[in-house]
């Protein structure tokens, strides 16, 4: 194995025997143990009813059809909530069931079911609320709510408490400690398209309930990239059928976010890159049910909450590098957890201000936003690091917390804060983080003259790429490049001009402008993918690091 030290301070990895192995062979190690995945589709989705107490939330959706009942779905404001309310919402509709929806502020609700939300259900003489990606942790609530006749489905995906919602009708989780389920990493949405699944099979004659799951694909879909869930099975299943049926979506507005790279060989970075943050935008700026409107309005008015989605989406983009400059000036990056507060940072940016700084300095972080009596945060971690276990070690300072391993938030009283903010800073700056080092593992060596389509063809047939399955790396020696510049409507990013006749271009390494500049000569760490300008295909190489 051979080490290099990049220009962003990585190290690179690659294994000298894979030069004369075919890239297909390398690739195909990463399913060592489920080769059969490959070839997987719709057929080996595993059966809804085999996670805990689906059956009986199946029987409660029956009986309020049966009986004409109110129902509501209650979300959450991120896309997996969008996503998942919005998946609940067309089926029972299209089974006549009456429903509405509900979706919290993420600034005035904060995360979770709140007492405010079972009391409208209430009033409103709703018999059944069903959560999508949020109520476990929900349990007095949900006891609450049983006590005032009001039956409630817990639908959701995060880390399970001891004092699990019990009370509930049915709580489906597969995170559940007694849930048997064969794959435990569906996401918030995957878990609302199972049940979906089951409704579809109980109704619908077989072939119109296939052609209808398969229609509910592309949501389901959407968050799993968005949320960074690992592509295998399940996961892998979901994305790789809608990415195959794109320009099939039932949602114009999906359809309509997809427009423009439509015939491009797409991957599952259009969901995480291009239509998840315009969704989440809608959430982070002002409120989610424009979201919501984007996935189900077909009619007239939709151009004009696409407009307002890409306002928002423009707006958050503008204010995180605000804050994200901010955040820079302010952290001590020598300790092993980043810590940012700031009373004047927008609520709807603090995770992605959190993400940025760990995307930065590789270390766990937390982004603060004061709320009155209160602070609330988003935090974000490192593979190596869970963020939610910590919090569940200090969950005594904490009024509530929810999340996963990489990503978590929690909310504390000014009060206990700064015990809470020396507590951890001193537990985690006693830990030796030197052996976490950033590492980019390269797939294979090889040459310019191996670059092709036949090259692309073979990287291809291994897609859809993402967590656990990223897009292979090709490490290129000797690389001489002519020139670089910087792309003129976006300063952020470098194009080579090389004799090699492929487009190249470094996206978001902008700094190290000087260092290439005058390299001459360098080994390139790249991504290849497919450029289909103005309907001619040929090949673009993706500069991700640089070693001189």
């Amino acid at each position: 194995m051979n080490t290099k030290i990049s220009l962003k301070g990585q190290e690179i990895y690659f294994d000298e025997t894979t030069r004369d192995i075919p890239v297909g062979d390398v690739l195909l190690r990463r399913f060592s143990d489920d080769p059969e995945i490959l070839n997987a589709g719709m057929a080996d989705l595993h059966d809804p009813y085999l996670l805990k107490d689906m059956d009986k939330a199946i029987e409660r959706i029956k009986k309020a059809k049966e009986n004409g009942e109110k129902v509501m779905i209650f979300g959450d404001y991120d896309v997996d909530g969008v996503t998942s309310t919005s998946l609940m919402v067309h089926m029972l509709k299209k089974l006549w069931i009456l429903v509405s929806y509900r979706l919290p502020h993420r600034v005035e609700d904060g995360y979770g079911l709140k007492t405010k939300f079972v009391d409208e259900a209430v009033e409103l003489w709703v018999d059944l609320l069903i959560t999508v990606d949020c109520g476990s942790r929900d349990r007095e609530i949900v006891t609450d709510a049983k006590n005032k006749w009001l039956d409630i489905i817990v639908t959701d995906h995060h880390s399970v408490p001891d004092d699990m919602p019990l009370d509930a009708v049915a709580f489906v989780n597969p995170a559940r400690p007694d849930c048997d389920y064969p794959f435990t990493g569906l996401a918030g949405a995957g878990v609302a398209f199972k049940i979906v699944c089951a409704l579809a099979r109980e109704y619908f004659p077989e072939k119109i309930a296939n052609d209808y799951i398969r229609e509910s694909i592309d949501v389901a879909a959407l968050w799993t990239v968005a949320d960074c869930m690992q592509l295998v099975w399940e996961n892998r299943i979901i994305v790789s059928l809608w990415l195959s049926q794109i320009k099939y979506s039932r949602s114009n507005g999906l359809k309509f976010l997809v427009e423009d790279r439509i015939n491009e060989d797409l991957d599952g970075d259009i969901f995480g890159f291009h239509i998840g943050p315009r969704l989440n935008a809608a959430g982070r700026m002002d409120t989610p049910y424009k979201a919501v409107n984007l996935i189900l309005n077909n009619g007239d008015t939709l151009m004009d909450t696409i407009r307002e989605i890409e306002w928002l989406n423009e707006l958050r983009k503008s204010k995180t590098a605000e804050f994200v400059e901010y955040a820079l000036e302010n952290i001590n990056p020598k300790d092993n957890i980043i810590l940012y507060d700031s009373p004047d940072i927008s609520h709807g940016i603090i995770g992605i201000v959190a993400g940025r700084l760990t995307e930065k300095y590789f270390r766990p972080s937390i982004v603060l936003i004061d709320e009155w009596d209160k602070l609330v945060a988003s935090c974000r971690a490192p593979e190596f690091y869970s963020i939610v276990d910590l919090l569940e070690k200090h969950k005594e300072y904490l009024i509530a917390f929810w999340g996963h391993k990489q990503a978590a938030g929690f909310s504390i009283s000014k009060e206990k804060y700064p015990e809470f903010k020396q507590k951890i800073l001193s537990e985690l700056n006693a830990m030796d983080f030197s052996e976490h080092k950033r590492i980019i593992k390269i797939d294979k060596c090889i040459k310019l003259d191996e670059i092709g389509f036949k090259l692309l063809d073979s990287v291809q047939q291994f897609r859809p790429f993402g967590m656990w399955n990223p897009v292979p790396k090709f490490l290129i020696e000797n690389f001489e490049i002519e020139w670089v510049k910087f792309l003129w409507k976006w300063r952020d990013h470098l194009k080579f001009e090389s004799r090699y006749g492929f487009k190249v271009f470094a996206f978001g390494m902008w700094e190290y402008y000087e260092d290439i500049k005058w390299a001459g000569r360098c080994n390139i760490v790249c991504e290849l993918a497919e450029d289909n300008w103005q309907g001619k295909r040929g090949i673009m190489i993706r500069v991700v690091d640089v070693v001189i």
